[in-house]
């Protein structure tokens, strides 16, 4: 396998700057985004594994909140800390890392109960004192105004940008400012410097990657059109990893009430805005608990109605209870909706759910939310509607 086939998408900068928060660290904690989907939990698994592989031992996975059933054969999950079954673990190993990781993940906001601890390490970041690391494929503020950290919202995944960062470090002599480095190489040249890709390259680490990137894709049938994603799956295959396997550990591990909840979501909760070829599902709580509905049921729901001709948007909400750290925002609501958003094509959704929905995303895959109940939801987006939909 030829490991030279891909371009050196970080750079020179990205890659000093995270070999310098490597080295310096003895401690690292990795933390992704709420609700962890497969990319958050493929993206910081494969990290730990790559940070082991070139002998850093003291690294913490932690997840704000509960990932899905289906995810939990990944490598590594059983020793993730979740903050809502640990919180002072979590909160220790968050606080006291030496570097924090965050990888699909660019915002402090976005981790339920840690959000204020989070906040703190954003605050204080300075880029010649290095804790902070961001792997994510967003955009963020902090992304924005220092280059150092690693966002590219034209990734496909961030567990893409997991295996880039892999793959430079090990070539970490493309780094253009070779004199100015050699300071920094002193304290992990016994690391890097006889590193080689394919060590990293293990079964774990590759499992881990190649979730995140068939997860954040569909399956690789959306955000999936650039040659190189599919040179970094043949690298993943050199490993010996069963592509097909995990797909169907992914895909085909649902509960037969996550199958009765999907054909009711289609048959009585679907609603078909044919002008806007949109299409609307919602679930409030009392649904939910019908079909014994459990962290990750709802995932890929908001999929289905773009197997519809005609239909280029699709939304799901479902009602949740509103975390102690976001009671001030909701201003004495009881509940509050998630929101997911996608797309085909060129028709954005990442604006609405912007400006509408307090959140944001990628063009044509997004999540927002509404303190309020769901069909309070539904009817600011059915009147938000004709400003973003296209009708044609």
């Amino acid at each position: 396998m030829n490991f030279d086939a891909l371009s050196y998408k970080l750079s020179p900068l990205q890659v000093e700057y995270s070999i310098r928060c490597i080295a310096n660290a003895h401690s690292i904690a990795i933390i992704t985004h709420q609700n962890p989907d497969g990319d958050a939990m493929g993206s910081s698994l494969a990290m730990r594994h790559f940070l082991q592989a070139i002998g850093k031992d003291n690294v913490t996975n932690i997840v704000p909140t509960s990932f899905p059933d289906f995810l939990s054969w990944l490598p590594g999950a059983n020793s993730i800390i979740q903050c809502e079954l640990q919180p002072e673990a979590a909160t220790a190993a968050l606080r006291d890392a030496d570097l924090v990781i965050c990888t699909d993940l660019g915002e402090p906001t976005r981790v339920a109960a840690l959000s204020p601890i989070l906040a703190e390490r954003f605050n204080e970041y300075n880029a010649n004192n290095p804790k902070l690391l961001i792997i994510d494929h967003h955009l963020s503020a902090i992304a924005n105004e220092h280059p150092e950290q690693i966002a590219y919202p034209d990734s496909a995944s961030a567990s893409e940008l997991v295996f880039r960062l892999a793959w430079q470090l090990s070539r970490h002599a493309s780094i253009q400012d070779r004199d100015h480095v050699e300071e920094i190489l002193d304290n992990t040249r016994d690391i890097l410097e006889t590193f080689s890709f394919p060590k990293a390259l293990t079964p774990d680490f590759a499992t881990c990657i190649y979730t995140g990137m068939m997860t954040d894709t569909g399956n690789f049938s959306y955000n999936s059109c650039q040659p190189e994603m599919y040179s970094i799956v043949a690298m993943l295959l050199t490993t010996g990893i069963n592509k097909d396997a995990i797909y169907d550990r992914v895909f085909n591990a649902y509960s037969a009430d996550r199958m009765r909840l999907m054909g009711y979501c289609l048959y009585h909760k679907m609603r078909l805005f044919p002008e806007y070829h949109t299409a609307l599902i919602t679930l409030n709580r009392r649904e939910m608990y019908r079909f014994n509905a459990k962290s990750g049921d709802m995932e890929g729901i908001v999929n289905l109605p773009m197997q519809i001709k005609d239909v280029y948007y699709s939304i799901f909400m479902r009602e949740d209870k509103i975390p102690t750290h976001q009671l001030t925002d909701a201003n004495g609501a009881k509940v509050k909706t998630k929101i997911s958003f996608r797309s085909q094509g060129n028709r954005p959704v990442n604006q609405l759910a912007r400006e509408a929905f307090r959140g944001g995303g990628h063009m044509n895959a997004s999540g927002g939310e509404y303190f309020g109940t769901v069909d309070e939801a539904a009817k600011k987006f059915v009147e938000e509607m004709p400003k973003y939909m296209q009708k044609t």
